[in-house]
């Protein structure tokens, strides 16, 4: 009877009496196919990419991107409190439209200052979000952005409240979001570029 190459004993030559050799691990002895049960324990090619990928240099300076968006964090958030204080204190105005009338200027420069500051906090993590996996990071952020700022145009416009505070409201965070998104921008592409 003839050997077929699933018997564990096949070594692919002939009938002859056999050798004693070592038969390996004990999978290899089993009544498999030898060329599926030899394969080897690593994978070259996924542990290439995994030593590629560990060996790289980071895209951009982090801590760059960080420092830059918590200064501009800091800034958004008192322009906007700032902002808030001077319309409603001085000029009356029910500004920001989604409060209350009857919120101080202080109350109103709180809330806005620190949605303002919270709304740039989570664009910075965007960026930092962006700069690690995107091909293109400050394209993909800056259009992200661009719709974010677009969308909290728009939203003031849908309240019922005062058509001058409507406006302005839409206003400060059309110029606002516009000017959060352009300097995160900048300083991304400048943390990408200066980075050895």
């Amino acid at each position: 009877m003839a050997e077929t190459p699933f018997e564990p004993f096949f070594d692919g030559g002939s009938a002859e009496p056999r050798r004693e050799r070592s038969l390996g691990p004990r999978y290899g002895r089993s009544f498999r196919c030898r060329s599926a049960a030899r394969r080897d324990l690593c994978a070259e090619r996924f542990i290439a990419l995994h030593e590629a990928a560990a060996d790289d240099e980071p895209a951009a300076d982090l801590r760059r991107v960080w420092g830059g968006g918590l200064l501009t964090a800091a800034g958004a958030g008192g322009l906007a409190a700032l902002v808030a204080v001077i319309a409603r204190g001085s000029v009356g105005l029910p500004f920001p439209a989604f409060l209350t009338a009857e919120a101080g200027p202080g109350a109103a420069g709180f809330a806005y200052g620190v949605c303002a500051t919270a709304a740039t906090l989570q664009a910075t993590a965007l960026l930092h979000l962006l700069l690690t996996t995107a091909a293109r990071p400050v394209r993909a952020f800056c259009w992200i952005g661009g719709i974010v700022v677009v969308l909290l145009t728009l939203l003031p416009l849908t309240l019922h409240a005062p058509l001058d505070a409507v406006l302005l409201t839409s206003g400060i965070n059309a110029v606002g979001g516009s000017g959060v998104v352009a300097l995160l921008a900048a300083m991304a592409r400048a943390a990408r570029d200066g980075f050895p």
